[in-house]
């Protein structure tokens, strides 16, 4: 309970920031930094040259000194991602040590008679280093004031190793004052700026999820990266507009929020391992509907078919049939997915194991009926009328739509989504679409009229003969020419024989060689 309680302050104090800010953040301050050692390097140039016959060691020193500092904090910052803690520490450290390298150069190039009219670079520092910073405003003030202190103590420094004695009070005064000054004026608006942030972040929490980084947006809505208050498990928050399904006035939305509720309650109860686990479900303050999803590490097939090119027949299958285990799961509690495509499937690295595929967006699934869906033929009509975004968002992708969501003469069930895998398949092996149209009735009535050309004719590379027959099956028109179930179009999967099987040493070895295992280059949310 302790460490709980420890966690929700932590959270509400506002020291857990969220990472898109920190990532800015971290950019600000080596840019800065960067700046910073221009200016030194300028400064050298000018002692070396046009200063050089009043060329003092102090001040010198403490240029060369500031320009390997603040390259070294650039380089630092600019070489990867950087926690939080990492940045504050850098940046509070960056500030005190410019605020005493500075503090030397003034007072070894002070002039006594009018100190009044210099300005002090250390001065800009406690200004604008606020503002860079992220950390609490308490913390911010506690550097500020220590960097002013570098003032004072400077001057002490050098009035000993001169043995001189400390100038008048006016004088004194006008020296030590001013970095104080310059480090309330700063705290002031980073404590309102703090505030807003604050502000912000709690606008940005679902419940007890925190939105921290967007990952990506499109047609349904954006997808963000979050992370639980109190526990360390992340994961990817799905939020989706009401209006894009067809909710425009109270009575539609109230309908499609208890629909939303009672099929998320359906998809939270899948527990294939092989189907993207759904942590959480709701609507937001702004009346938007969220999915908290696992955050997975990897890509989803369309990505890994376009970086890496078609895959070799026993690397297909074996992805197929993780496919067909989710599908089964969901097809035993009379869930028909709709949106099967590449994008949806997500090859990860899940613990020690690699090419370990989820199926994604379940958060939308349908119950199969026995007779034809009116609504979704009534879309798909005003899709193929112009209406491109309804398609896309209400029943499925063209390019994976099996025939009969396209004419609507037969219930959809089960048999929709084999048609939909046998086109993944398609993908898999050929690196193309089944059909190909500049538009999209062109692309649908493909599905009704044509058959399919042999994958084996697409590529120039050798497909297993007996995958393709399998994958062209699925692409039947008649959905009793089909494989009859998840289960069964498994089972043939299978049965295959490679005389090179995919296994889990070449799948280590494949991600080890292309993405950089054991941690792949960027993890992406089931988005």
């Amino acid at each position: 309970m302790a460490s709980v309680d420890r966690a929700r302050l932590a959270t509400e104090s506002g020291s857990s920031w969220p990472e898109d800010y920190v990532w800015l953040a971290r950019r600000r301050l080596a840019v800065a930094a960067s700046l910073t050692a221009a200016v030194h390097a300028l400064y050298i140039v000018l002692y070396e040259t046009v200063w050089a016959a009043d060329n003092d060691a102090v001040a010198f020193g403490s240029s060369l000194a500031g320009l390997v500092v603040s390259l070294g904090v650039a380089g630092y910052l600019f070489s990867g991602a950087r926690d939080a803690r990492a940045v504050t520490v850098a940046g509070v450290g960056y500030e005190l040590l410019l605020a005493f390298l500075l503090g030397l150069s003034d007072s070894a190039t002070l002039n006594f008679s009018t100190p009044s009219q210099q300005v002090s670079w250390s001065a800009v520092v406690i200004v604008f280093f606020p503002f860079l910073i992220p950390a609490a405003p308490r913390v911010v003030l506690t550097a500020s004031m220590v960097a002013a202190a570098m003032t004072p103590a400077t001057l002490g420094l050098m009035f000993a190793i001169e043995q001189q004695p400390w100038p008048a009070a006016p004088t004194s005064v006008s020296l030590v004052l001013p970095p104080f000054v310059c480090a309330l004026l700063a705290w002031a608006p980073t404590n309102v700026l703090h505030r807003l942030r604050s502000a912000v972040q709690q606008a940005r929490r679902l419940g007890n999820y925190e939105l921290t980084e967007r990952l990506g947006a499109g047609g349904m809505g954006e997808v963000w990266r979050a992370r639980h208050r109190l526990l360390a498990r992340p994961a990817a928050v799905k939020l989706i507009k009401p209006e894009v399904l067809g909710a425009r006035d109270e009575a539609s939305r109230e309908q499609l929020l208890s629909r939303f509720e009672q099929e998320a309650r359906v998809t939270a109860s899948l527990d294939s391992p092989h189907t993207v686990e759904l942590y959480d479900f709701g609507v937001s303050a702004d009346g938007e509907l969220f999915i908290v999803m696992e955050l997975l590490d990897g890509l989803d097939t369309e990505t890994l078919v376009e970086r890496f090119g078609p895959l070799p027949s026993e690397r297909a299958a074996h992805l197929l049939m993780q496919a067909c285990d989710s599908l089964e799961d969901a097809h035993r509690r009379g869930l028909i997915h709709r949106d099967v495509k590449p994008a949806n499937l997500f090859v990860a690295r899940k613990g020690v194991e690699f090419d370990f595929l989820k199926v994604l967006d379940f958060g939308l699934v349908k119950r199969w009926q026995s007779g034809p869906e009116a609504s979704l033929n009534e879309s798909l009509v005003s899709a193929l009328a112009g209406n491109q975004t309804a398609l896309g968002q209400i029943v499925g992708t063209p390019a994976f739509l099996a025939p009969e969501a396209v004419t609507g003469t037969a219930g959809l069930d089960q048999r929709a989504d084999i048609y939909a895998l046998g086109c993944v398949g398609y993908w898999l092996l050929t690196g193309c679409m089944v059909f190909e149209d500049a538009t999209v009735m062109g692309v649908a009535v493909a599905h009704v009229t044509r058959t399919p050309e042999p994958p084996s004719a697409r590529v120039t590379g050798p497909i297993a003969p007996e995958l393709e027959r399998i994958v062209l099956s699925c692409l039947a028109k008649d959905p009793d020419a089909r494989p009859a179930s998840a289960r069964a179009l498994r089972e043939q999967l299978a049965s295959l024989r490679f005389d090179e099987p995919w296994s889990r040493q070449r799948a280590t070895a494949w991600w080890r060689e292309h993405l950089g295992a054991p941690a792949s280059q960027a993890p992406r949310a089931a988005s």
